[in-house]
């Protein structure tokens, strides 16, 4: 007797083993590539989705999660999963080439509005790093500049208490602009300002409701900017610029 039930719980505690094996995020990341690569891509689709449901989530996840869609011509999803990598990623350039594919093949094809060039810019200066890598880099100017005030107050050469205050100063003004890029881009790390519309037709309205007018149409896969938000309505931008409110379940939020 006492073996038999020696062997029940080797038995169980091998089969809990094995069942933490197989749900681990790396084992079924490589099932998933191998359904993938075998175009069993509605498998790879549930592995990968399986993945994110444990609260992982990676630039290369949601990509990877974005071509298994595409390739089960399912667009909006694909457009959607390619976007939240963008949002972690933002200068990769083939997420970007992707977006741009999927779009193509997308019903609206809606006109982009030329940003200002200050605002393109100040964009390229938040997306250019990590928000880790701004910290960092924030950290080391921050010093800098306390160490170059210090040596100003504590030197007696005019020529090096001009050098280190004026040298100084520059690296805590670089430092200012750090700390509001790396805030801006970790507000946008942890707030869905954009969405992807998920209705296959939708007609946007002139208010937040049902009776209000119709101003124009939009297509699952578009994507929107979400401006504000009125009960279960939605106030949203289409890159034309166009405004209008939808329904909160008729997007996803990025």
């Amino acid at each position: 007797m006492k073996c038999r039930k020696m062997a029940v719980i080797i038995a169980t505690i091998l089969m809990f083993a094995f069942q933490a094996v197989a749900q681990n995020p790396e084992t079924l990341a490589a099932l998933a590539a191998k359904a993938y690569n075998t175009k069993q891509y509605t498998e790879a689709i549930g592995l990968y989705e399986k993945i994110i449901a444990s609260g992982n989530e990676s630039t290369a996840l949601y990509y990877n999660l974005g071509n298994a869609y595409f390739r089960n011509n399912e667009n909006a999803q694909a457009v959607y999963f390619y976007e939240k990598a963008l949002k972690l990623a933002p200068n990769n350039e083939d997420i970007i080439n992707n977006i741009e594919v999927v779009n193509s093949k997308l019903t609206d094809k809606v006109e982009t509005v030329p940003e200002l060039f200050y605002k393109r810019w100040w964009k390229e200066i938040v997306n250019l790093m990590s928000f880790n890598t701004l910290a960092v880099i924030n950290i080391i100017l921050l010093s800098l500049a306390l160490l170059l005030i210090a040596l100003y107050i504590a030197s007696s050469n005019l020529r090096v208490r001009k050098i280190s205050f004026w040298t100084g100063i520059s690296f805590f003004l670089l430092f200012s602009i750090g700390i509001i890029a790396a805030s801006q881009r970790n507000h946008y790390l942890k707030n869905k300002h954009e969405a992807i519309v998920f209705t296959q037709t939708v007609n946007i309205k002139s208010s937040p409701d049902d009776n209000s007018k119709d101003i124009f149409v939009l297509h699952e896969g578009t994507k929107v900017t979400l401006l504000d938000k009125v009960a279960d309505w939605q106030e949203i931008r289409i890159s034309n610029g166009s405004v209008g409110w939808i329904r909160s379940s008729e997007i996803n939020g990025i």
